[in-house]
């Protein structure tokens, strides 16, 4: 039987061989057509996803420096915000000092007069756009407010310039005249805007659902000493609105948007809270003001409505 074979397979063998060749040709001319079919086909456009704070392109396969969409959630972002919410929560100022470039008594002061009646920042995520150099970022710090005097928990929005020091590591810029200017560029696309839109709404849903918190966030019961709408000043009056004549130093008597123009379609560039002291540089007829004030460093120009400004208390 053995011997049949074998002399069967030498007879045979050059069509054996023949027909393995052609079955291998076959094999390397299917990779070779696939191959050149992929080179040269169109790149996919990422999918749409809808995220909590707002809709935004997919990240997958995209650089943040291309600064094209926001990027949620960044490794490196989202350790150093949360690292500066559980300073700034702990009230640690060292180790807030250590995540800023520039850390004198003006900015711890303004350190801890923002966001003063906080005591808890939670669910916090971020947002974050790519800076004017690489390893920096414009960023939007998504978080849940635990306020004093309330259960109820208070959607907020920061924004931050973060670059790296020399030690490579991330840090709140001093921000120059450049990182300004593209700041301001970067909240003019779309993505910030639905971004600022979104938690606005979360925020008036917040307030509709709850009017405690709307008093308390509107000043009407704290005791606290921060000049806030309904706070009886020295001589034992309200603080009155502006009249729509004044300028200078004025301070909001709500959370209020600022706005790119005096409109309530226009821009939207950020929201002031209670009691936020601004430059008031023009009153217009419309029922407006032009205002400027300081945020992480940088100064905003824009405009609110003239009824929310009273006299510094």
């Amino acid at each position: 039987m053995l011997d049949n074979f074998r002399e069967w397979l030498s007879d045979n063998l050059r069509y054996i061989l023949l027909g393995l060749a052609a079955i291998l040709l076959i094999v390397i001319a299917f990779f070779a057509f696939r191959l050149v079919k992929g080179l040269g086909s169109p790149k996919e456009k990422p999918d749409t996803v809808q995220t909590e704070a707002g809709t935004e392109e997919a990240e997958t396969e995209k650089s943040v420096q291309n600064g094209e969409s926001l990027q949620k959630d960044q490794k490196d972002v989202l350790a150093w915000v949360t690292q500066y919410y559980d300073a700034k929560e702990s009230k640690d100022y060292d180790a807030l000092g250590k995540l800023c470039e520039k850390f004198d008594d003006a900015a711890r002061t303004e350190v801890e007069a923002q966001d003063a009646a906080v005591e808890a920042y939670n669910n916090i995520m971020t947002y974050s756009k790519a800076g004017l150099t690489e390893g920096s970022y414009i960023v939007y710090a998504y978080f849940d407010a635990k306020v004093t005097g309330s259960e109820t928990l208070v959607p907020s929005l920061r924004e931050f310039y973060l670059i790296k020091n020399a030690e490579g590591s991330l840090v709140r810029a001093d921000m120059t005249a450049e990182m300004k200017a593209l700041v301001e560029e970067r909240r003019k696309d779309d993505d910030v805007q639905a971004l600022l839109k979104d938690v606005n709404k979360k925020y008036d849903e917040v307030i509709a659902s709850d009017d405690a918190l709307a008093a308390l966030l509107a000043g009407e019961s704290d005791n606290s000493g921060d000049a806030q709408q309904g706070q009886t000043d020295a001589n034992g009056t309200d603080g009155e609105p502006v009249t729509g004549t004044t300028t200078g130093t004025m301070q909001t008597t709500t959370e209020v948007n600022v706005r790119g123009e005096a409109s309530a379609e226009a821009t939207l560039y950020g929201v002031l809270t209670a009691g936020t002291s601004v430059e008031v540089l023009e009153n217009l007829d419309s029922g407006w003001s032009k205002i400027s004030y300081t945020s992480n460093g940088n100064t905003v120009e824009g405009y609110i409505m003239t009824q929310y400004l009273t006299a510094v208390q």
